[in-house]
């Protein structure tokens, strides 16, 4: 059967990605190890920062670090899984293939309810939203929070999960088109993120200013979003998906007593204990239909320069994947 998987040589644009066959003989596991027949990738925005250069790796590198599928083999060694097992992991590189060699220790487990696609749209991005609310900021009933880039794959669950913490969310989007998607989404506050006048709108609805803002933009949103916290704000840099903010915001931050954090879901996801804890309470907030209908957009993996590019230029709403 042929195998493929998507490799770069060289960092830059999305057709820099090579989707080319891969070795005949993938071969048994090394100890601690399964085989992995893959039925889909998530597409995730660091994705493109391995891509571009934004985050340096090692050539030729194998694309992807989200996935789910069925397990072929499990190597010596490995317990509490077997051939047959459904599983999906959120962070190992080398995901947009359609089999794959994978440490045992970072798969989870699924239960009959749990499709493998949708485990592959949820996991990484639900897992940094569950670092965000849960860990990095406590988020609780009573809190104001403001959550930029809203309509994407974690801004998204951000929005609806501190909902459903009982927190006010007010939410920015990329542009007025999307603001009824997000609506829709049970987010009442729904703001263009490119008003001049942002920062006074959120303080129209937030008197003082917010409590926290989960920064996913970057360049086009920081200063906004650090006039629109209160002083002894929080303010959580998570992703530029605008470009780095180019001013010098540290004194700024100082003066007003804002928190500045800039996280990484592996500091918090980062041992079995924590992702058995995390990877549970992600599924049952699910359940309980917090995050809505999950069905993902699909793209052929052999398509995955044109996923990049409408990932790059902010054309996908919600999660995505690669389907090998």
């Amino acid at each position: 059967m042929n195998q493929h998987r998507v490799r770069i040589y060289e960092q830059g644009a999305p057709d820099v990605m090579r989707y080319e066959p891969a070795p005949a003989a993938i071969g048994t596991p090394a100890r601690g190890q399964v085989r992995l027949r893959q039925d889909a990738a998530g597409l995730n925005f660091i994705d493109t920062m391995f891509r571009d250069g934004t985050i340096g790796v090692t050539l030729p590198f194998n694309m992807g670090v989200e996935g789910a599928g069925v397990i072929e083999e499990v190597g010596e060694g490995v317990t509490g899984f077997a051939a047959g097992d459904r599983v999906a992991y959120f962070f190992s590189f080398g995901a947009y293939a359609k089999v794959r060699m994978i440490e045992a220790d970072v798969l989870v487990k699924l239960t009959s309810d749990v499709t493998t696609e949708t485990a592959a749209a949820l996991l990484t991005k639900g897992l940094t939203a569950w670092m965000l609310l849960k860990r990095v900021h406590n988020t609780k009933a009573g809190d104001t929070i403001l959550v930029h880039g809203a309509a994407g794959g974690v801004g998204s669950l951000v929005t609806r999960w501190a909902k459903a913490l009982g927190a006010t969310v007010i939410a920015t989007v990329g542009s007025a088109s999307k603001i009824p998607l997000v609506r829709a989404h049970g987010i009442e506050h729904v703001l263009d993120a490119s008003a001049a006048d942002l920062a006074d709108q959120v303080r129209a609805i937030a008197p003082g200013g917010v409590d926290v803002v989960f920064e996913f933009v970057g360049q086009a949103t920081f200063a906004q979003s650090i006039l629109a916290l209160r002083d002894g704000g929080h303010l959580v840099h998570v992703g530029n998906a605008s470009g780095s903010p180019q001013q010098n915001f540290q004194d700024q931050l100082a003066q007003r007593g804002i928190r500045y954090t800039k996280p990484a879901t592996a500091q918090y996801v980062n041992s079995r204990e924590s992702l058995d804890e995390s990877s549970r309470d992600l599924f049952a907030t699910w359940r309980a239909g917090v995050f809505g209908d999950v069905t993902p957009v699909r793209y052929a993996m052999s398509d995955v320069v044109r996923a990049h590019q409408d990932l790059a230029a902010r054309r996908i709403a919600g999660p995505a994947i690669l389907v090998p």
